[in-house]
């Protein structure tokens, strides 16, 4: 028999009271707040597998995977694996623990414990449809780099201006004739109409073919995923793309969103047609130019014109009306946040290994070498955490520095604003330079 060394009886021992300490918590968080039941979240795990079982074919590879559901007041985790680093704590078939502070809470794919995981925020859809899709939307952006996709960020602010604006709506509102027609030879012609104002819109605004494509493969793909994999019949799909086409107009802002609607509708008739064509896409195609090609537009000439007497079929008057007076109002806040996050004292943090997360509504482009608001946020870094509930926070162009207003209370590693909290790291503090500029700074 071998003798036991000393260090790893100490290590074990680490890692009993570690286990031991997590499982303290999780047990404080849970009796705080009422959670899902275990057999729920089992089943809810087992519906998605079998939907990735069943759709295969659909990219052909079973995108199941590593699937946390994290509830973002406790930071509460549910999990269908344990991480590789045993951070998770088995529990009625499931492993539980708490999300790290530093790690944004949304739905999104994120790499954790050595994992690569869905992450979806708690609660779930009660509707089994819209929760399946919501999982395997983002497992789908989990397996997306396996499955060649590769992408680079780039703006849509163009989706902020009136022009921009309004050709994206007669495009939706042109794919919600097509879903409502009654024979297919008529869906083809409103579709053909929707690619015309996609037209027209790029060639209003240089670079936004390739801006909005980029989005499009990103998360257009993943959210055609997402509905093909729910479950969804053919007439239950096209009834469910209609009420979203109908909710989409009350959005705030189509900037980070409009691709969520755009790809569905064009995939649902591609599908009647080629039930593969999602197969022939990848990083370098241009889905404007696919759609085009696959729906038989005329690539005419896009003289203004015409473009405008097409817009009449399509409620074209009005969505200009209420473009207009959206315009006003849009300028005056853009002066106002000019005005707190350029001209007022405000907090200016340098961003170096970011980890973001925000609300896709609420994101209001100002001018190109200005940067983007975002109404709310989360961003991890270096220095901390900042939480921006409200009020917004100034996203330079270049991704480099986050604005948010002037600090209002510093309370050791504490920091608040109007409407943000900054946790930093020890090590760092808050000076004021010159012009009421603030900055986080190294001891």
């Amino acid at each position: 028999m071998s003798g036991t060394d000393p260090g790893d009886e100490y290590n074990s021992m680490k890692n009993l009271i570690g286990i031991w300490l997590m499982s303290i918590c999780v047990q404080a968080v849970s009796a705080q707040y009422p959670q899902l039941p275990a057999d729920s979240i089992l089943l809810y795990f087992a519906q998605t597998q079998e939907a990735t079982r069943a759709c295969f074919s659909l990219w052909n590879k079973d995108l199941y995977g590593p699937i946390m559901l994290v509830d973002s007041d406790t930071r509460e985790l549910f999990a269908n694996v344990r991480d590789r680093k045993h951070s998770l704590i088995p529990s009625e078939g499931l492993y539980k623990g708490l999300l790290p502070e530093e790690i944004p809470v949304s739905n999104t794919n994120v790499e954790w414990g050595g994992l690569q995981w869905a992450m979806i925020t708690l609660p779930l859809p009660h509707n089994r449809f819209d929760r399946v899709e919501l999982i395997t939307h983002e497992l789908f952006h989990c397996a997306q780099s396996s499955l060649g996709f590769h992408f680079q960020r780039e703006e849509n602010s163009h989706l902020d201006r009136r022009e921009g604006r309004i050709y994206l709506r007669l495009e939706l509102e042109a794919l919600y004739q097509a879903l409502s027609a009654g024979r297919y030879t008529r869906s083809v012609e409103h579709l053909q109409n929707a690619l015309l104002f996609r037209k027209y819109r790029h060639q209003l605004y240089r670079g936004s073919e390739t801006a909005e494509n980029q989005l499009e493969l990103l998360e257009g793909l993943a959210t055609y995923t997402g509905q093909m994999m729910s479950g969804r019949d053919k007439w239950q799909w096209r009834d469910y793309l209609m009420a979203r086409l109908q909710a989409f107009g009350k959005n705030r802002s189509f900037v980070r969103t409009f691709a969520y609607e755009t790809i569905p509708v064009y995939g649902f008739f591609l599908y009647q047609k080629e039930n593969q064509w999602n197969k022939r896409v990848d990083s370098d195609t241009d889905l404007t130019e696919f759609f085009v090609e696959a729906f038989h537009m005329d690539k005419r000439i896009l003289l203004q014109s015409y473009v405008k007497q097409v817009a009449e079929e399509y409620n074209g008057r009005k969505i200009a009306d209420e473009e207009l007076k959206r315009e006003l109002s849009n300028n005056a806040r853009q002066d106002i946040y000019r005005e707190k996050f350029l001209n007022e004292p405000h907090l200016e943090i340098r961003l170096e290994e970011m980890d973001l997360s925000y609300d896709l509504d609420g994101v209001f482009p100002l001018d190109e070498d200005e940067g983007t608001v975002y109404l709310s946020l989360q961003i991890s870094d270096r220095w901390g955490v900042l939480h921006v509930d409200k009020g917004g926070a100034l996203m330079r162009s270049d991704w480099r520095w986050v604005i948010v207003s002037r600090p209002l209370e510093i309370d050791g590693n504490r920091v608040t604003g109007e409407g943000w909290t900054l946790n930093m790291k020890d090590g760092y503090y808050i000076e004021e330079t010159a012009g009421g500029v603030y900055l986080i700074s190294r001891k």
